[in-house]
């Protein structure tokens, strides 16, 4: 039998003394594509019930991961340091957003294509964020640097729950969008969101678990959205 995992809520952060607070609001908010039925019950855009694709943080070996965070950070090279600060500063969307904006020129998209895009794009995030964030607070699973062990992080570590990770649920859905908008760049977007997620160990701030299962459940709520695209006849360019 594993033993309990730390509570976010249960321990301060690095320096400080008291455990953190944090705002759990965004896990309770409207969804667009998804549906909640009840408390903790989920359907996807046609009705049908929802596994999840990601792990029960009980079942993870947490010592493991807190020894890969120390070691990553210990071995850390300039390249992953400009990985974790790329990723790590401004929105992941907004890079993701600019993508959409230069693929849709390179084919000549006009404006209601564009718009149509964004829509299915940004509504998937969102979704993608509020079953993040509802995880995150029902899990309550600490970072690294709730562990009592001097971290010399590449970016400071944000105040609420780690698992599982948000750049990771974001880029895991991104990526499911992207690449059937633009089949062409379903391979390049993959290795970036995978970047993406990984940055967050390079950055010390996520255990590698966080962004390994993250990725997996945005993957799965992507591919709903997809499904409901190409139920709408949502136009694929570059095939």
């Amino acid at each position: 039998m594993r033993t309990p995992y730390r509570k976010w809520s249960a321990y301060p952060y690095q320096g400080e003394q008291v455990p953190p607070v944090g705002l759990a609001e965004a896990g309770s908010w409207e969804l667009f594509f998804l549906k909640r039925k009840g408390m903790n019950e989920f359907t996807d855009p046609f009705g049908r019930p929802i596994q999840w694709a990601i792990k029960d943080p009980n079942e993870i070996n947490w010592n493991e991961e807190m020894t890969m965070v120390q070691r990553t950070l210990l071995t850390s090279n300039p390249q992953q340091a400009q990985i974790a600060t790329y990723w790590g500063t401004g929105e992941l969307t907004e890079k993701v957003t600019t993508t959409i904006y230069r693929l849709g020129g390179a084919y000549r998209l006009g404006s209601p294509d564009i718009a149509r895009m964004l829509a299915y794009y940004h509504s998937a995030v969102h979704d993608t964020c509020v079953m993040t964030w509802y995880l995150k607070y029902l899990w309550d699973v600490a970072r690294p640097n709730q562990y009592g062990v001097p971290l010399q992080t590449v970016l400071f570590t944000p105040r609420f729950p780690g698992y599982p990770s948000a750049h990771a649920t974001i880029a895991g859905c991104s990526e499911e969008i992207i690449g059937y908008l633009f089949p062409q760049q379903k391979q390049q977007m993959r290795m970036n969101m995978e970047q993406a997620a990984i940055s967050r160990l390079y950055a010390g701030v996520h255990f590698k678990v966080d962004n390994d299962e993250g990725l997996r459940l945005g993957r799965q709520i992507g591919k709903m959205v997809v499904n409901v695209m190409k139920e709408n006849g949502v136009k694929t360019y570059g095939r």
